[in-house]
């Protein structure tokens, strides 16, 4: 089976090899106790659940070994996961849970009075916790521990059978199960090791919840596939980050901006050893040019920026980008950019940013209509506008639904935002559109500003004149005291500032 087996493969010839650096739990394991414990699961999702290929399977939990095992053991039968948001409310559990269907899910002790709220409300096989104090009711963990380490039956596996379901985070309105397949997956790893130079010797630390695709996807799996090592916490904390930046010998990193922030902000950053990095990825909402200096000049670390959306995983261009831009397309990647009318534009043109290529997703769960929609003669259509200068180096513009049409020229909200965030005063900005009885739309910015700060539009215009062209500078200025952000990427909702300050006024 060319597809499934990534651990057990490994496992087989590299048994001594580090694979996973369990923080929170305190283990480490090799390449071959990872596909034992895979083995033990997949026997006990067929043996004891009756968990077969296609079926779904939920999971309910802060990052933990465990987690990834059920993922290899799911993918080992042909089987699909399904992580569920554990930010979510109890009523949103039951959509994403009547939608996918799953056959059993998987819980921690830290999610069983959640589980236990939307019990009543859904129809699942099975209740397992992965801790032995479980809730009542539940399979107990020790049901897999202790089933011998025997290979399963090996199962045919094609390359677009799902492997993963994961849920768009609903920025813009209802999310949708997006299907990943074993063939998407792999492609992902393969991109990434190949664009990235990702090595054997290489570790990354896990930090980002298993129900986004950056944490599978940016650097987990294309590691795992690489034989290299992933270290596994629970969640994002600048200091332990840093401690085992120097501890671990860590040498690929990904982050947001605010991450990076974060780190540069805390007072550990100075003293961390930071030798064995080779570099850093940041994702989510684009890095200021601070940042990037600060880690260049005070670590000697370049930062590249990655783009990517859920469909289409993470990494979709080669760490050799010009300063600004992404790069160029990794090499099973296609990228193109079209106009309104679907002609493709010329370099130095704007467009919409289009991807084709095996690491693209099989559309979304239940809903073919939107697939078909997402997809233009197998050209992804990302929503994104683009630029890409004469050497195919391809650049963020905005958001194409973010567009601001005003007086019949285009404006984008990203250019302007960039000028914006130069500003002293300013720690974060959206700009959006606004009703305007002249222009038809006129640009609005709400901004976040540094403690202790103050800004007027007026001051605001005056720093923007000579940057910006006139017709691009914002008529309305609102200060708030937090722009909203999706909780992993970073990402300003910027459906959430429409709905509340989407007036033509200062309020």
């Amino acid at each position: 089976m060319i597809y499934g087996d990534w651990i057990g493969r490994w496992g087989r010839a590299f048994p001594e090899k580090e694979a996973l650096v369990d923080i929170i739990g305190g283990r480490r394991y090799t390449y071959g106790k990872m596909a034992a414990d895979i083995h033990r699961m997949a026997n006990f999702l067929s043996r004891e659940l009756g968990i077969g290929r296609g079926d779904r399977v939920a999971c309910l939990s802060f990052n933990r070994a465990e987690y990834i095992i059920l993922f290899f053991a799911l993918g080992r039968l042909g089987a699909i996961l399904v992580p569920l948001n554990f930010r979510l409310a109890p009523a949103e559990f039951v959509y994403f849970l009547e939608d996918a269907a799953p056959k059993a899910i998987f819980f921690d002790r830290d999610h069983r009075d959640r589980v236990n709220e939307f019990k009543s409300n859904v129809a699942l096989d099975h209740y397992v916790c992965f801790d032995k104090d479980d809730a009542p009711g539940s399979t107990p963990v020790k049901s897999w521990q202790t089933l011998p380490a025997d290979r399963p039956p090996a199962v045919e596996i094609e390359p677009d059978d799902p492997q993963l379901i994961i849920y768009t985070s609903g920025t813009t309105g209802l999310p949708k199960g997006v299907i990943l397949t074993h063939g998407m997956l792999t492609w992902n790893a393969v991109n990434t090791q190949l664009g990235w130079d990702l090595r054997s010797d290489d570790k990354t630390i896990l930090h980002a919840a298993m129900f986004y695709t950056a944490g599978w996807n940016v650097f987990t799996l294309p590691l795992f596939y690489c034989r290299a090592a992933n270290i596994l916490i629970q969640s994002f904390e600048a200091d332990l980050i840093l401690e085992l930046i120097a501890r671990e010998g860590v040498t690929v990193f990904f982050g947001v901006p605010t991450m990076f922030q974060m780190l540069l902000e805390s007072p550990n950053f100075a003293a961390t050893d930071f030798s064995a990095v080779r570099f850093m990825v940041s994702g989510g909402a684009p890095l200021s040019r601070d940042i990037l200096d600060a880690f260049e000049r005070h670590k000697s670390i370049r930062i590249w920026e990655g783009y990517g959306l859920t469909e289409v995983g993470p990494n979709n261009f080669m760490a050799n980008g010009k300063p600004g831009t992404l790069g160029q397309p990794m090499p099973h990647v296609d990228v193109k950019l079209v106009d309104p009318q679907g002609n493709e534009v010329p370099a130095g043109g704007e467009g919409e940013i289009l991807l084709r290529g095996p690491h693209t997703c099989a559309g979304y769960w239940n809903k073919p209509e939107a697939t078909a929609k997402a997809f233009a003669g197998g050209w992804f259509k990302t929503g994104d506008l683009g630029q890409v200068d004469s050497d195919g180096h391809f650049s963020i513009v905005g958001r194409l639904k973010d567009m601001i049409i005003s007086g019949g020229a285009n404006i984008y909200p990203a250019e302007i935002e960039r000028v914006i965030e130069g500003h002293p005063a300013v720690a974060g900005v959206a700009v959006i559109g606004v009703p305007d009885a002249k222009w038809g739309e006129v640009g609005k910015a709400i901004v976040e500003l540094k403690p202790g700060a103050s800004l007027t539009l007026e001051t605001l215009l005056s720093f923007l004149k000579d940057r910006l062209g006139k017709f691009k500078l914002p008529k309305y200025l609102k200060v708030v005291d937090s722009l909203p952000r999706t909780p992993a990427s970073a990402k300003i909702q910027k459906f959430m500032l429409k709905e509340k300050h989407g007036g033509a006024n200062n309020d």
